[in-house]
């Protein structure tokens, strides 16, 4: 008991430092480049899942309307994937490569999604006596994808690139001056 306390009369002790500080690391780590291997590699794999079920969307159910909410939330997925992969959720420097990658990503995912159309289309053709390379041959993507080509595909190309960009963006620490 502190003599200078008197009876009853009770002081919290005082610890020399918090004691969560034990646990904080002494210097946050602080990305300066992004891991574009990581980023392309995620990035990719969810837009071929993406581009895979527009395919199927368009090809076996074709809907049309119902794409390009699947062009926001694929391009939007897409882009969030390559943010993951590219700063693995750490503090990091200011870099608008991600973004670039994001955005490049979602519009190919939306060509993917068009070319796997035309393999499914031409896959599940009826009535066709000739096998699949023999029809693919023969119906050039150009050529099934121009009578369908329309405003639709233009948006859905546009949605799916822009919330690719959109979900590639992310917070950066600034930059000590």
């Amino acid at each position: 008991m502190d003599p200078a306390a008197g009876p009853g009369d009770v002081r919290p002790r005082h610890l020399e430092r918090p004691p969560a500080e034990r646990y904080r690391s002494s210097v946050p780590v602080i990305r300066e480049r992004p891991d574009l291997g990581r980023a392309i590699a995620l990035g990719a794999l969810v837009g071929l899942l993406v581009a895979l079920a527009a395919a199927l969307l368009r090809s076996i159910l074709d809907l049309t309307a119902g794409l390009l909410a699947l062009a926001v939330v694929g391009g939007w997925a897409v882009g969030a994937a390559v943010r993951r992969g590219a700063w693995a959720g750490l503090p990091h420097r200011a870099s608008a490569t991600p973004e670039v990658l994001g955005l490049l990503l979602g519009a190919a995912t939306w060509v993917a999604a068009l070319v796997l159309a035309w393999v499914v289309a031409m896959a599940i053709l009826p009535g066709s006596e000739r096998s699949l390379p023999e029809r693919l041959g023969a119906t050039p993507f150009i050529d099934w994808l121009s009578p369908q080509l329309g405003l639709a595909e233009l948006v859905g190309l546009v949605l799916a690139a822009l919330l690719g960009w959109f979900g590639a963006r992310s917070a950066a620490v600034p930059s000590a001056a």
